[in-house]
Parts: structure tokens; sequence; C-alpha cells
């Protein structure tokens, strides 16, 4: 296993993913999510309180994306990795480089029995989160709000 395949960079251990949007016409792909903010113990288990947001990635110029579902499960960020250079960046040909700054982000998510790894090399990336903070249930009726 590679160095940074431990790595949080981004900070979302623990952010679960509501919805992905590829856009082949924007060269884009967009992550809705739900960030921990903090954790409250409660009798018997424990939930988060979140902001909901937003992680995109603009300019992509390679991306390989398993992604699944799984019964009774969501999916959430576990390892985030920002690289300047990288071999995903090295098999690239020169010409999908040529005058770009371009990084290698590599993404771990847990789907709850598998993990699948993604590789993403873009020009921009960045996440937004709203003001507004919630509490999440900690049962799997897809995180109810409190």
């Amino acid at each position: 296993m590679e160095d940074y395949k431990d790595n949080d960079d981004l900070e979302l251990y623990d952010t679960v993913i509501e919805e992905l949007c590829i856009n082949h016409r924007e060269k884009s792909i967009t992550f809705k999510i739900l960030k921990p903010i903090s954790r409250i113990d409660r009798p018997g288990g424990f939930t988060y309180c979140v902001k909901k947001g937003t992680l995109k990635f603009e300019n992509v110029i390679y991306a390989n994306i398993p992604y699944c579902f799984e019964w009774d499960e969501w999916s959430e960020f576990y390892r985030s990795a920002v690289l300047n250079t990288s071999n995903v960046i090295d098999k690239l040909p020169a010409k999908a480089k040529e005058n770009k700054a371009i990084k290698h982000i590599y993404l771990g998510i847990d789907y709850g029995v598998d993990y699948k790894e993604l590789d993403i090399v873009c020009s921009d990336y960045y996440i937004t989160l709203e003001e507004e903070e919630y509490i999440l249930h900690d049962d799997f009726d897809w995180l109810y709000e409190e």
C-alpha cells in the first residue's frame, strides 16, 4: 500500500455521501455530503452533528469511480490525499497534462462491507459547507434529522 493511502488531507473521515454526479460536458465530479462537525455520545452508541455540503472536482482529466450501494449501509469517506505527483499522474498522456496545474486526489470510500479507492486527476477542487448544523439519528433509516 502506498504511503498516502492512510492520509486524510481533506478531513473527510466519516463524511456521508448523499449524492454523486458526474458531468461529462463540464468535466466535473460532484459529491453532495454530510460532513461531521462533532460527535455526540449517547447511551448505547453515538451520532454526529453534521453540515450539508458539496465536494466538487473541476477540469477533470482522469477518474476511476468504482461506486456501489450496499443494503442497510450508507457510503462514507474514510481516507483522502492530495498529491502533486503520483504514479497515476505519470501514466497520463503528456498532452492531457499540458499547460495545467493538476493534482491527483485519492479518495477511500467505506460502503459498509466493501471498501473502494477512487482516483481523480483535476485542476481544481473545493469543499463548501452550509451554515446550519443537523443531528443525525444513529439508525439506518437514511439519516433522518432530529
